[in-house]
């Protein structure tokens, strides 16, 4: 065997024993000590918020140990969040009920492991800070959200983000997708009027770039001709450890 060959098998036996690890992980905090004794039960829970008074720029900041997060939008200007969460009976009888906050603009949900579907109205510009331990997370913007940064950080899972030229950007935007062992997908279709780039990171695992008409940088960078000279940007960096990238721009 080659030293090729034996760096690479050391290199992919690593890389499985961070993926066995991070999903155990992901796994014992979804399960908890009920493990061996685990069941299907469930209990959904709601909440949701109008806009009211609030102005000025909303966070939405979830932190989930295990679990799925997929966050919509609808043309709605008078909806400050729509949260429904579907979770194993036993990890509240652990963790007690999860409870979802608004304080100084920020929407806030902390919790060990659950099922989230958020919807956003288009009543007010969102940030979004997504980050989970084990789990899959999908973002469309859609139907005239207004969204600035976007960052999502997943340890053992996939990440998908959608985005429509009918979306709002305000400022110059960035969105930040990270994930330690999974795939990354991007579909993007620029608002008029603002310039793109996108970057591509991954250790091991395929990048996979369609841009037509933007200027290549590198093999994973890209950027649209008028991105140094747009009035307004937006900035996509996508990376994995182990996992493929796929992108799409418009």
């Amino acid at each position: 065997m080659s030293n090729y060959e034996r760096n690479t098998s050391l290199v992919v036996c690593i890389f499985a024993v961070i993926i066995v690890g991070a999903i155990a992980a992901g796994a014992l905090s979804f399960y908890g000590n009920t493990w061996f004794n685990w069941s299907n039960a469930t209990t959904d829970y709601h909440f949701d918020a109008e806009v009211g008074a609030t102005t000025g720029t909303v966070t939405l900041d979830i932190d989930l140990s295990a679990g799925a997060v997929d966050i919509t939008f609808v043309d709605n200007t008078s909806l400050l969040y729509e949260i429904d969460m579907e979770v194993q009976n036993h990890t509240i009888q652990e963790y007690g009920a999860p409870t979802v906050t608004f304080s100084s603009n920020t929407i806030t949900l902390d919790y060990a492991a659950g099922s989230v579907n958020i919807t956003l109205g288009t009543g007010l510009n969102y940030t979004i800070d997504i980050d989970t331990s084990a789990g899959t997370v999908s973002a469309e913007l859609v139907d005239g959200a207004h969204v600035g940064d976007v960052a999502i950080t997943t340890e053992a899972g996939t990440i998908s983000l959608e985005m429509t030229d009918g979306v709002v950007l305000y400022g110059n935007a960035t969105f930040n997708l990270h994930t330690t062992v999974g795939d990354i997908d991007v579909i993007a279709d620029l608002p008029a009027g603002v310039g793109g780039s996108v970057e591509c990171v991954t250790d091991l695992g395929d990048v996979e770039i369609t841009a037509t008409g933007w200027t290549q940088i590198t093999s994973r960078h890209y950027e649209s001709t008028d991105y140094d000279t747009a009035s307004q940007t937006l900035t996509v960096i996508a990376e994995t450890d182990v996992g493929g990238i796929t992108t799409i721009f418009t």
